[in-house]
């Protein structure tokens, strides 16, 4: 049940800090639900669709190789039939885990909540800022070095910000770490209470 639950999501673009920031408030008690985590989980629930669709982009084992599907995500539309096909499940999951916790304060990490049409779930919008240069950096640490994909992933996410948003809390994530994580869970409490 959603009721009684405090429901922060946590959004903003790859390499800003979204999961940085949640694993900080998980440390102080708060649940986080990962979305990335759940879209793994929704590509293998929803294989035999996405094969239909895409061809034969499995492993050996059955289950979904993401390197063969992005292969095959060419175009736009192709992202969007892709979407078309997780997006359901992946809410789907999100209301699942959000009803079964035990607790009263959840994280959402999320870096496209509006389109995945969870935003009515939410209590709280917490969104972080970098500039692009230092979102590309970061990335490129995780060891994403591949330059198209990199611009081709902040470019999808970047149409999910547009958009003018109530947000909550803007932070930008450009300077000390340890500042911008006390700075964000003292206003997130500040939020809650």
């Amino acid at each position: 049940m959603l009721k009684n639950k405090k429901i922060i999501c946590i959004t903003g673009p790859a390499g800003s800090g979204k999961t940085t920031l949640a694993n900080y408030l998980k440390n102080r008690g708060f649940h986080v639900i990962n979305v990335d985590s759940l879209g793994h989980k929704a590509l293998n629930m929803a294989k035999d669709q996405i094969v239909r669709a895409f061809g034969d982009v499995l492993d050996p084992d059955g289950s979904i190789n993401r390197e063969k599907l992005k292969k095959q995500l060419k175009t736009h539309a192709d992202w969007e039939k892709l979407e078309r096909i997780t997006h359901p499940i992946i809410r789907n999951l999100l209301i699942e885990e959000i009803s079964k916790s035990a607790h009263n304060r959840i994280v959402i990490d999320a870096a496209i909540p509006f389109k995945l049409e969870i935003a009515n779930l939410c209590d709280l919008f917490v969104k972080i800022t970098a500039p692009e240069n230092v979102l590309i950096q970061r990335l490129k640490k995780r060891g994403i070095n591949n330059n198209s994909f990199i611009k081709d992933i902040l470019e999808r996410q970047r149409n999910e910000f547009r958009q003018s948003r109530n947000w909550d809390i803007i932070l930008e994530n450009t300077g000390d770490l340890n500042k911008f994580l006390t700075t964000a869970y003292i206003l997130i409490e500040q939020k809650l209470n």
